[in-house]
């Protein structure tokens, strides 16, 4: 299958035919250029693929993702007899003099340094700027004839453009991903150079302010025997609370739940109820969250059942969704657990996925488990305290996932797992209009420990805050999961959307597509296609040919078209 991305790897970066790319941590820029330009299509909603000696045919952008210097002669003719005869994009960083890139590029790399905090976009249609919050630092450009220049840093030129044959190359003055790490804004004018550059339209998901809400814990047993993690229930009260602020807000929250509850069999420590019946204490035994009920024998009562009808009101009110975080919580061989003397202090007891065990696999008896509570397959897999082995990884792929939510995100890419580099999980109570720089989606997470503690309130000033911090969406993984699983393109002539999906996840709520379509009258008529529906639209665009688009979760789409800010 055509995929409209390609990206040109470095054969010790990637492995093409690997179920996971990437690690879930940090990576350095130059081990990770070709996964960040592979994720960044896959988070505009385009298809990906990845090459390392032969281009394929039918893409319509071609980044060069390893050291220019590394391209040789077979790779610049074929990229040469592209761009002759197709309408694409080729992205690649600036080669030194000698190169066989050379030969395209519009410019070189310069020994000169330039320091700003301006960029601006002076290429195809109205300008853009991105203030940078820290100083930009890269190497200038030696520009060749004939040149254009596209964007500029403070001035001094950062992307240029040559137009060979029916294609074009845009050389980066500096290395993307390490901008991109130092600067959103380095992300947003990136996603302006792919949606500009071919001249043609395009559409992509627009992720602008998009918070993504994620609470960790609920259904675990954790809470009552780790020492440094303890805290009661939240009570339904609690629950309701936290659904009229999700209901002011529109948003919707992610519920890492836990659906085992293990027993420690310690009566000196505790009762224990299942279905409102008292039981026989069984060191291991493992009981459905959704029945527990637990009372200390210091009188404090942890009502699983409670927390249960909150989260089922929840969901069942359109606010919340329940997503996989582990079977129990606890280090998988239950009997080394129970024999160990420091079960009740060490939080590596606690860490169910980041130890190899060769017993039932816990991601298999979670989905048992979710499927007889909550009658559905969880999008996202959430490990205990962000610890996994490949092994889990690679069998959440065959289970289905299609995400992975660390600190990092993976997110599925047919049969394989792609970490995200650029979309992280600060905790909720660290809002900054910094993480929105870069227009993708931002995670931000949390325990119902803290809600446990402070109360509902907790989280409500969290939120205002990111709200004060540019968040107008408040969203759950389930619904990222569901948009990224459409694969967009906008073809010119005829003039149509085609936005198809791969998954059995159905939107939960519209998605939001960003369009951009040069010279189209405020009012021209497409022919849109969504799957096998087809129809007819009214769209308009600014006078810059850029709106939005929302796909709907029937698969229709309605017109709610918008300036964006940035071209404002």
């Amino acid at each position: 299958m055509t995929e409209p991305v390609e990206v040109v790897a470095g054969t010790a970066e990637l492995k093409p035919y690997g179920t996971v790319w990437g690690t879930g941590g940090w990576l350095s820029p130059n081990r990770r250029e070709a996964l960040d330009w592979a994720t960044f299509a896959r988070m505009l909603g385009w298809g990906v693929q990845v090459s390392t000696q032969r281009l394929s045919s039918g893409s319509r952008w071609i980044i060069i993702a390893r050291p220019p210097d590394d391209i040789g002669e077979d790779m610049v003719c074929q990229l040469s007899s592209r761009l002759a005869s197709e309408r694409i994009l080729v992205v690649a960083r600036a080669p030194r003099p000698g190169g066989a890139l050379q030969r395209l590029a519009c410019a070189g790399s310069s020994p000169s340094t330039v320091v700003g905090s301006t960029l601006e976009w002076v290429g195809p249609g109205a300008g853009g700027r991105w203030i940078c919050r820290r100083p930009f630092t890269t190497c200038g450009l030696s520009l060749s004839e004939p040149a254009s220049v596209w964007a500029t840093l403070d001035g001094t030129p950062i992307i240029a453009a040559r137009r060979l044959g029916c294609g074009v190359i845009a050389t980066l003055a500096f290395h993307p991903s390490e901008a991109r790490d130092q600067h959103g804004a380095a992300t947003a004018l990136l996603r302006n150079l792919l949606i500009r550059g071919t001249g043609d339209p395009v559409a992509w998901l627009d992720f602008e302010g998009t918070l993504v809400l994620r609470m960790d814990d609920p259904g675990g047993a954790q809470n009552i025997y780790s020492k440094s993690w303890y805290y009661p229930k939240l009570r339904e009260t609690t629950w309701q609370e936290i659904g009229s602020d999700l209901k002011k807000r529109e948003g919707r929250l992610s519920i890492g739940y836990v659906a085992g509850w293990v027993d420690d069999g310690d009566v000196e420590r505790g009762s224990l109820k299942i279905d409102s019946k008292p039981v026989d204490r069984i060191p291991g035994a493992v009981h459905p969250s959704p029945l527990v009920t637990y009372q200390e024998s210091s009188g404090m009562t942890h009502d699983y059942t409670a927390e249960f009808r909150g989260i089922q009101a929840l969901r069942a009110a359109g606010l919340a969704e329940v997503e996989l975080h582990g079977y129990t919580h606890i280090h998988p061989d239950r009997s080394a657990w129970l024999r160990a003397p420091d079960r009740y202090e060490s939080v590596a007891w606690y860490r169910e996925l980041g130890i190899p065990y060769t017993g039932p696999h816990p991601v298999e008896s979670g989905l048992v488990a979710f499927q007889k509570w909550f009658h559905q397959r969880p999008s996202t897999l959430i490990c205990p305290g962000d610890q996994w082995t490949d092994a889990v990884l690679e069998r959440a792929m065959e289970l289905g996932f299609e995400l992975v939510s660390s600190y990092y995100l993976g997110i599925r890419d047919s049969c394989r797992l792609l970490w995200v580099n650029h979309v992280c999980a600060p905790y909720l109570d660290t809002p900054d209009a910094s993480w929105f720089d870069a227009g993708l989606p931002v995670v931000g997470y949390f325990h119902d420990r803290e809600l446990a503690l402070e109360g509902s309130a907790w989280m409500s000033a969290c939120l205002d805050a990111w709200q004060g911090a540019g968040a107008n969406r408040f969203v759950d993984l389930r619904e990222l999961a569901a948009s990224l699983s459409l694969r967009i393109s906008l073809k010119k002539d005829p003039q149509r959307l085609v936005v198809t999906t791969q998954t059995p996840f159905e939107l939960v709520k519209p998605v939001v597509l960003g369009l951009y379509a040069p010279g189209m009258t405020a009012a021209a008529r497409n022919l849109v296609t969504v799957e096998a529906a087809r129809l007819s639209l009214d769209v308009q665009v600014d006078s810059n040919g850029f709106g939005r688009i929302l796909v709907s979760r029937d698969l229709c789409l309605a017109d709610d078209f918008g300036d964006r800010d940035e071209f404002a």
